[in-house]
């Protein structure tokens, strides 16, 4: 049985549902392409982050936080989760179609990331899950932690 394509969402609307979500959303439809900035804060105890969010059709939506700078955990050579250029990896191929808006999928999986990429400051661990990239942009899947950390002592505290 044949089935039936699913139509891309216009840039446009894609534009109009982010600003819904995120009034102070700035973008606008260009050339064929979307160019948006954005201000998310993933928890009431994160920071503001700006991010920029580009997309074509026929092409993977595209986001870069652009302030603060991304900084590395000091264990760390490299951000983890991310393509080439930093940028961030939010979803399996093929977990993103062209016909899903931005504004319900990519924006809150940014949101997503940015809380895993606080905690790997903090802990040096990626708990976010996904592929690591080599510099080609190629994915490779990461593998299952093979340990996991004890539980604090029950101290009774708080009782």
């Amino acid at each position: 049985m044949a089935s039936i394509p699913t139509r891309a969402v216009n840039l446009t609307r894609q534009l109009v549902a982010i600003t819904a979500l995120l009034p102070d959303a700035e973008g606008a439809v260009r050339h064929g392409e979307l160019d948006c900035v954005i201000r998310l804060r993933p928890s009431p105890a994160s920071q503001i982050y700006t991010v920029r969010l580009t997309y074509r059709h026929g092409r993977r939506p595209r986001v870069t936080v652009t302030d603060p700078p991304l900084e590395l955990h000091p264990g760390a050579d490299a951000l983890p989760h991310v393509y080439p250029g930093d940028e961030l990896c939010l979803y399996y191929p093929g977990e993103w179609h062209h016909h899903m808006l931005l504004a319900s999928t990519i924006v809150p999986w940014t949101s997503e990331w940015l809380i895993h990429y606080e905690l790997w400051l903090i802990t040096g661990y990626w708990a976010g899950g996904g592929h690591t990239h080599a510099a080609t942009g190629t994915a490779v899947r990461l593998p299952a932690p093979t340990a996991t950390a004890a539980p604090p002592p029950d101290t009774g505290a708080g009782r």
